[in-house]
């Protein structure tokens, strides 16, 4: 079954991540500028509820050093409709009781 997240990307932190040239980035055959990611799922979300996070792939020739992380993901968690009691239902509008049989 598939997983949606959501969440953002810090462009600023992006920006500067590739002005630093050491982020990988390329060109598509369409002439689309693309930049690498890396995203990391982690097994429990941390101290601030993220479950995933996103880094800038480097190049070759840095990859010994960190890379950047430039955003954060959280699983969405579909809400279950909730159960409503038999009894009588007011109107929220009017106050009074709806007496139809649905």
């Amino acid at each position: 079954m598939s997983q949606l997240f959501y969440g953002s990307i810090n462009y600023d932190a992006l920006l500067n991540a590739i002005k630093t040239g050491k982020v990988k980035t390329f060109k598509s055959t369409s002439g689309v500028r693309l930049v690498n990611i890396n995203v990391w799922v982690n097994d429990q979300p941390d101290k601030f509820d993220n479950d995933a996070s996103i880094q800038v792939q480097l190049k070759d020739e840095f990859r010994t050093e960190k890379g950047d992380y430039i955003g954060n993901l959280r699983k969405h968690i579909k809400n279950e409709p909730q159960a409503v009691d038999a009894e009588i239902v007011k109107d929220p509008f009017t106050g009074e009781d709806d007496d139809l049989p649905f």
